[in-house]
């Protein structure tokens, strides 16, 4: 169940494993609430591409639609990556992190859907 929190919640990254942080909130999504594949393959690298379902769709559209014109921490499975800038409310619950080592890429897909933890 997606969840929209303060910023000022502690959690862990073993309690979600995909979080968009922000000036006025965060939104965790847990492993029922999304699903992954990797996307931009290379021999080396690639990205993971994650694909929300409806209710954390929902709440991804509302997150973004409050954090329009602001800076985002974008983290998954503790990972955070580049601080996105959110230009329009985003409707699609669909997210893609940067290019990393294709080993760590496919461990943190396999987290997401179910098979395996996150990579330490």
């Amino acid at each position: 169940m997606a969840l929209l929190a303060p910023p000022a919640a502690a959690q862990t990254s073993q309690d979600y494993l995909v979080r968009f942080t922000g000036f006025l909130g965060d939104l965790r999504l847990f492993q029922p609430d999304v699903r992954a594949g990797l996307s931009g393959e290379t021999d080396e690298t690639a990205q993971v591409a994650i694909a929300m379902n409806e209710e954390a769709t929902a709440a991804f559209a509302l997150f973004t639609r409050t954090h329009v014109n602001q800076s985002v921490t974008f983290t998954v499975c503790g990972q955070s990556f580049e601080n996105i800038a959110v230009q329009a409310p985003i409707e699609t619950g669909f997210a893609i992190t940067q290019a990393m080592p294709l080993e760590r890429a496919m461990e943190m897909v396999d987290a997401l859907n179910g098979l395996g933890d996150c990579p330490e």
